[in-house]
């Protein structure tokens, strides 16, 4: 699952037994020049706040420890969605709705959904499987139709920014990009990790204190040199990048109450007040993209699937090829 995770109600499952704790959080690599055009007529550009500018690629770095207020913006981060109350009744699937229906997708593969609430919207990517060409983000208004938001922007795992836009782990750029969802335009937020190039960002997830956590792997890499090859990796709220542990992986999701990071795969760590990882655990969870519900339930649907609508009990479940639906759920979850 990939999205600004809310804290609330409800308690994570899937922690298993201790085991060695989880490497540096807190590395200093300098990030590097924004590879690639980020999309819909934006550039790369710096990735210090604000959005990159239109027209030619630009040459700032990623994300180089602005501070944490100017590196989301002028208020800082904030939490974009959050559980309510439990207790909460056991999680059943109600009616299923096939979405996109006549839709034309341009490329064969559905991955990485997550809820917009300022748009009343859900967003997905829809790319080339093992290729680092094309790709486009997919909005689905809830009730309304699908549209090609932004063309050939290559990304996978998608997610709600830290200041409510739309985030994107993209193979295209070989960057974690934030879109604005008003006018399109994209920023770098990281290209490099420990002095290395990003390879193929497949999913992500935001805390509400401005941290990202995602899966950075080979997949869409194509044949391009690698760069940092296949690690879980942190961005902190100064925007500084680093590899928490190296290694094969896929989905990344949140606990309710952002004190514990699921990654497939690979194993669930324990996070501190700020989001800092502190010690690995087992029970890592299998799949490939996963969701997480406000009880903490942690299920895999399709290639991935989020949870959405005013009330959160909306499962869009996407993939696998370009398959398309949302599924009314008795708990609500996070986006």
């Amino acid at each position: 699952m990939a999205g600004n995770s809310g804290s609330g109600g409800g308690t994570s499952s899937g922690s298993g037994g201790q085991t060695s704790a989880a490497g540096s959080s807190a590395g200093t690599a300098a990030q590097a020049g924004a590879a690639g055009s980020a999309s819909g007529g934006a550039s790369a550009g710096t990735s210090t706040g604000g959005t990159g500018s239109g027209g030619a690629a630009g040459a700032g770095g990623g994300a180089g420890g602005a501070g944490g207020a100017s590196f989301w913006g002028p208020n800082g981060p904030k939490k974009q969605w959050s559980c309510p109350a439990g207790p909460f009744p056991a999680q059943s699937m109600g009616a299923s709705t096939n979405i996109c229906v006549g839709f034309t997708y341009n490329y064969g593969y559905n991955e990485g959904p997550t809820w917009i609430a300022s748009q009343n919207a859900f967003f997905f990517s829809n790319f080339i499987q093992g290729s680092d060409e094309g790709g486009d983000i997919i909005k689905y208004t809830l009730g309304g139709a699908c549209e090609v938001w932004l063309h050939e922007v290559g990304c996978n795992g998608l997610g709600v920014s830290p200041s409510g836009n739309l985030l994107g782990a993209c193979h295209g750029p070989r960057a974690v990009m934030e879109y604005d969802v008003t006018t399109k335009q994209g920023r770098v937020v990281a290209s490099m990790a420990n002095n290395k190039m990003l390879d193929s960002p497949n999913d992500l997830i935001a805390h509400s204190n401005g941290t990202i956590y995602f899966s950075n792997t080979t997949y869409e890499l194509g044949n391009r040199p690698k760069g940092l090859d296949t690690g879980l990796v942190r961005i902190d709220p100064m925007g500084v990048t680093s590899l928490i542990e190296a290694g094969g992986l896929n989905g990344v999701a949140l606990s309710p109450d952002e004190t514990k990071l699921y990654v497939v795969g690979k194993g669930v760590w324990s996070l501190d007040a700020m989001g800092a990882p502190l010690q690995k655990m087992g029970g890592a969870p299998g799949g490939d993209g996963i969701a997480v519900d406000c009880a903490g339930n942690v299920t895999n649907n399709g290639t991935n699937s989020a949870y959405g609508g005013p009330d959160g009990k909306t499962l869009i479940v996407v993939g696998g090829g370009t398959s398309a639906k949302t599924i009314a759920m008795t708990v609500p979850g996070l986006p």
